[in-house]
């Protein structure tokens, strides 16, 4: 985790930062604006960033936590967040460790567009009993990365990794590229759709 905290901050420093900017996973906005629609409630936004996704949700009426722990990217939500005219309660931490900063638990929707695909196992299989922990009976996680295995980038991740990972506790729904995210064809994205048991 260490590295990573090094080079996502000189990367936000410098002003390089290609995740930022893409569209929203489609299976998300079914989730907040579609004909099924969740109940509106409390969101969590992993890995956070600018805050695109958190700005969304509060937007369409969610009370959203977002974290992330670059903090200059937290500054940079904030100042979008309030050019949006809406609140978010943005937190710097560690999403490996979730609880020992006091988000709350009970959160119906999760989403993480881009954080678990660049965790070490071992964070991940922290990040996976975190979540499971703060999310409410019947939540819905949409998790978005790369592929393992992809030329350049984050580690990525698969179907079968996610399937063990968070077989105990989630049930996935659907799984799949998500062309409108994906803005390189060799190098796509996948978003998960997982509904806590």
């Amino acid at each position: 985790m260490g590295f990573d905290r090094v080079l996502f901050g000189v990367m936000y420093r410098l002003g390089f930062t290609p995740w930022e900017g893409h569209k929203l996973p489609t299976r998300l906005l079914e989730l907040v604006e579609g004909p099924a629609a969740l109940a509106k409630g409390k969101a969590l936004d992993l890995g956070c960033g600018t805050g695109d996704s958190s700005i969304y949700l509060a937007q369409h009426g969610w009370e959203v936590t977002a974290v992330d722990f670059v903090n200059r990217a937290l500054d940079r939500a904030r100042a979008k967040t309030k050019a949006a005219g809406v609140s978010v309660r943005y937190m710097q931490g560690d999403v490996t460790r979730l609880r020992s900063y006091g988000i709350g638990e009970g959160f119906p929707l999760i989403s993480d567009l881009g954080c678990l695909h660049g965790l070490s196992d071992e964070g991940r299989e922290a990040y996976v009993r975190e979540v499971s922990a703060v999310a409410a009976p019947g939540a819905r996680l949409i998790l978005a990365g790369f592929a393992e295995g992809k030329r350049r980038g984050p580690r990525g991740f698969n179907r079968p990794e996610v399937e063990r990972r968070f077989a105990d506790q989630w049930d996935l729904l659907s799984s799949g590229i998500d062309e409108g995210v994906s803005t390189e064809p060799d190098n796509p994205i996948y978003v998960y759709d997982l509904r806590r048991k």
